[in-house]
């Protein structure tokens, strides 16, 4: 199994120690979990996830297993667990010409009465980091499934308990752990937080002290590096290096296991500007007197913010009424967050500052935002055996990055290269964009995928792309071993 395990520096040995006497010291209500009853509960919904978890990384690729606990949440056999290992691909791709990846190519369910079935991978959750799922069963199996309370009033001081899953080698599988609720955050989103449990413990089922389930273990965002595409998930905050973890509500739970996020289907909202932090001394310097707000750098053409008629320059200092608050560049992503998580198809009413040459006008606009774009790493793609490449087709992200017009720029990138292999001996690198391959013109993978079908047909010697790259354009030529 790939470990996360939780940093705590020298500097917090102490409190770390003064939180393991608090729960675990003599004569503490945790002492009154019926744990014999909640035992035999547990064992009907949880399940071992094995996972074999394949990595590509331009031109490497690698497998891991991975051994998890899971909860199977409804009757025909979905199942949850910690999906935080398949959430890394947003990290880096988007910013980059090649994909990186994190897919499941195989997922083994086993129940706690020895049963083992296959399933298939569903989706994983990019802002509480749950994965999802499907067992696939020969027979009409109906499972027991856990039923999340909802509305749960979390109280700072009341315990809560949860089970993890214990290495391969001991037995038996699970054990018992407490924790309190220690705070009830508010921002950057409410979180119930907790002290006592650690990041190996993520997407186990938490229980109140009556053993009703009333969420799972999750982690905060930390909006200081979290991702601009709003996908950046943490678990833990840089600034203490102590995961702050505490519990996904049944609320939030139950919209998750109605709608489960699938794999290829994005269901981000997305606006269609680059921004930054209305600061103090900007917010003096153009003497608009609001605690924060974002800044209107560009505008992306046919987007949300163009139809909604907002322009470089403006500053955004509501969303539906309610204040931003975005003071520095940190707390930039709780604004992209809070867009993403809206929905495509969302009305939202902006307030909006426009400084002009006389005077400041005060605006209200109005925006239906869109489905974002596909990241790099979402984009479909196409794989060459015979030459040992692969390409995607072209995203937003690329056009901005290239600074190219998505009318005229047109195109494949390559994502990946086997090591050693035909492509990238002949010179082909990752980030080309193949705009031809021989007489052919290349705008999609259907293209290229139509191109080298020929190619193979006609079996040449070598195999000519005309490539951009850098700002430059120049011709490849592949040999193909076929002669």
């Amino acid at each position: 199994m790939s470990e996360r395990p939780a940093i705590f520096p020298a500097a917090h040995f102490v409190l770390v120690f003064l939180l393991g006497l608090l729960l675990h010291g003599s004569g503490v209500n945790a002492q009154n979990f019926d744990f014999n009853r909640l035992d035999k509960v547990i064992h009907s919904y949880s399940v071992i996830v094995d996972m074999t978890i394949e990595i590509s990384f331009g031109t490497h690729t690698n497998e891991q297993e991975e051994r998890l606990l899971g909860t199977i949440v409804t009757e025909d056999g979905l199942v949850i667990f910690d999906g935080s290992s398949l959430t890394q691909e947003h990290v880096f791709s988007s910013f980059a010409g090649f994909s990186v990846k994190t897919t499941p190519t195989g997922i083994k369910i086993t129940t706690f009465d020895d049963k083992t079935y296959d399933a298939e991978y569903v989706g994983t959750d990019r802002f509480s980091k749950l994965g999802f799922a499907r067992i696939v069963s020969p027979e009409e199996v109906t499972f027991t499934p856990v039923r999340f309370a909802t509305g749960h009033q979390f109280q700072v001081g009341s315990w809560v308990a949860l089970y993890m899953l214990l290495p391969e080698f001991v037995n038996p599988p699970l054990a018992a752990d407490v924790g309190m609720i220690s705070a009830m955050l508010e921002t950057p989103e409410k979180f119930p937080l907790t002290v006592g449990y650690s990041v190996l413990e993520l997407a186990s089922v938490i229980f109140d002290d009556e053993l009703t389930p009333v969420g799972v273990l999750g982690s905060m965002m930390d909006p200081s590096i979290a991702q601009a595409d709003a996908g950046g998930m943490t678990e833990s905050f840089g600034e203490y290096d102590v995961a702050l973890l505490g519990v996904i509500t049944g609320e939030r739970l139950e919209k998750l296991i109605a709608d489960p996020p699938q794999r290829g289907k994005e269901d981000r909202a997305w606006l269609g500007i680059t921004l930054q932090a209305l600061t103090k001394d900007i917010a003096d310097f153009l003497e608009i007197d609001a605690p924060g707000g974002i800044i209107v750098n560009d505008v992306v053409r046919s987007s949300p913010a163009e139809k909604a008629g907002l322009k470089v320059g403006d500053v955004i200092y509501e969303i539906n009424a309610q204040p931003i608050g975005v003071n520095r560049e940190e707390r930039l992503p709780i604004f992209q967050r809070r867009i993403a998580q809206m929905g495509p198809g969302t009305s939202v009413e902006f307030s909006v500052f426009r400084p002009g040459d006389q005077k400041t006008d005060t605006l209200k606009l109005f925006a239906v935002l869109d489905k974002a774009p596909l990241a790099p790493s979402e984009a479909p793609e196409y794989e060459n055996k015979p030459l040992e490449f692969t390409v995607r087709d072209l995203v937003l992200a690329d056009y901005i990055r290239y600074n190219q017009d998505e009318e005229n720029f047109r195109g494949v990138v390559v994502s990946r290269l086997q090591r050693g292999g035909r492509a990238i001996v002949g010179g082909l690198q990752i980030g080309d964009v193949v705009q031809r391959v021989g007489s052919l013109p290349i705008s999609s993978i259907d293209d290229m995928e139509a191109a080298m079908k020929r190619i193979e047909a006609d079996r040449p010697g070598e195999a000519i792309f005309f490539i951009w790259r850098n700002n430059k354009t120049m011709f490849i030529n592949v040999k193909t071993g076929w002669e």
